[in-house]
């Protein structure tokens, strides 16, 4: 297997790492996240529903995985890793005891303080009990942020796989206006995507792009096979993939002439994340470029105060392509070039029966900010 990053990159992440330990004082990091094996190690599978682990010593010492026999060539073949242990589904220790045992043989278990990435889907509840009681002797911290922030400002190479996924993201939203119409179905349009995206050299997505006659509380219904009528809005949110970094957007059509809400809504989202939009360079807070796309809704008469609107995007495996990063008034950020988000707003109508949405994938660039996407921002309409 080829490496999506050279060793150097690999090298300067550790690097990064291993500072952000020190500095949170501890001696050795649990890596859990499927996206952080895969940031850290190269390490990229699609089976991490099954316990796995990545042990991270914060000093400049070797990495070692805990896998299960099947998956021990993946870790291999990255060529990051040197040490890999492996576990057996019928063997009479458990892998976390295992994991204890590794820790105890390097000197970093009784007494040290070892962090450890709560906030993964990987780390089942039952096998972090089981962790729990083995790592007794240890001080055990929650340290799930700490790689995670590390991901927010991209690396040019990354941020060249993310342009790359924009296009692959553009193919997939063309071919769905290109299918929508009344009579076909949710997942005929949903199909057309996929193809689409596959063959403008994209890779399976961590989300089934959500689509249809959606209202705010049901964005992530997944394509069914009812059949589009005349009239419906048709809500579609695209994640174009490759080498595991996803592009964002979110669009709506018409299906046949829109009404006249419609167009209200959506000319009111459009004119609030065109400021937006103006407003994004470094050493701006997020929180800033909140209150401008709020502001601009308020004078149009609409309002989402409290929701975000963006949230960081990246590298992503199932079940989710978001990164810790929100554009949110409440949010602590500040702006700084090489962060990746997709900025959007949506409106649902009083009466709950139509939802606009509109949001692009975006770079902050040195001096502002870069669109990853070349789709209009227009309310598409579909005859």
């Amino acid at each position: 297997m080829i490496p999506p990053f050279e060793r150097a990159e690999y090298a300067a992440r550790l690097q990064r790492t291993r500072a952000a330990m020190r500095e949170a004082g501890l001696d050795a990091l649990l890596v859990f996240h499927q996206e952080h094996m895969f940031y850290l190690a190269g390490y990229d599978q699609i089976g991490y529903w099954v316990y796995q682990v990545l042990i991270v010593p914060a000093a400049d010492e070797p990495m070692t995985a805990v896998v299960r026999k099947v998956d021990e060539f993946l870790v291999r073949d990255g060529g990051i890793v040197e040490d890999v242990r492996v576990w057996l589904d019928d063997t009479t220790r458990d892998p976390a005891r295992q994991t204890a045992d590794i820790l105890a043989e390097r000197g970093l278990l009784r007494g040290k303080r070892l962090g450890i990435e709560r906030k993964s889907h990987a780390l089942l509840p039952y096998y972090y009990d089981l962790l729990r009681e083995a790592l007794d002797g240890a001080q055990v911290v929650d340290a799930s942020d700490l790689v995670t922030e590390l991901r927010v400002v991209k690396s040019p190479a990354e941020i060249a796989y993310m342009r790359r996924a924009g296009e692959v993201m553009d193919a997939g939203v063309r071919a769905a206006w290109e299918t929508l119409r009344p009579g076909v179905r949710e997942s005929d349009v949903h199909a057309a995507v996929a193809s689409a995206m596959y063959h403008a050299g994209g890779e399976h997505p961590s989300v089934a792009p959500p689509m249809g006659p959606r209202t705010l509380t049901q964005t992530h219904g997944a394509a069914t096979t009812r059949e589009v009528r005349a009239g419906d809005p048709f809500l579609l949110e695209v994640g174009g993939c490759v080498r595991r970094y996803h592009a964002v957007c979110m669009r709506t059509a018409s299906v046949g002439p829109p009404s006249v809400r419609m167009l209200s809504m959506h000319d009111a989202i459009r004119a609030a994340t065109d400021a937006g939009l103006a407003a994004i360079k470094p050493g701006v807070p997020t929180a800033q470029v909140a209150r401008v796309v709020h502001d601009g809704l308020d004078r149009h008469g609409y309002s989402r105060r409290g929701q975000h609107v963006g949230y960081g995007i990246g590298l992503g495996y199932p079940p989710t392509w978001i990164d810790s990063l929100r554009i949110k008034e409440t949010d602590s950020h500040v702006l700084r070039e090489g962060m990746t988000f997709l900025f959007h707003a949506g409106l649902v109508s009083p009466e709950h029966d139509v939802y606009v949405a509109l949001g692009d994938p975006v770079l902050v660039s040195v001096t502002g900010h870069e669109r990853l996407t070349r789709l209009p921002r227009e309310l598409t309409i579909v005859q």
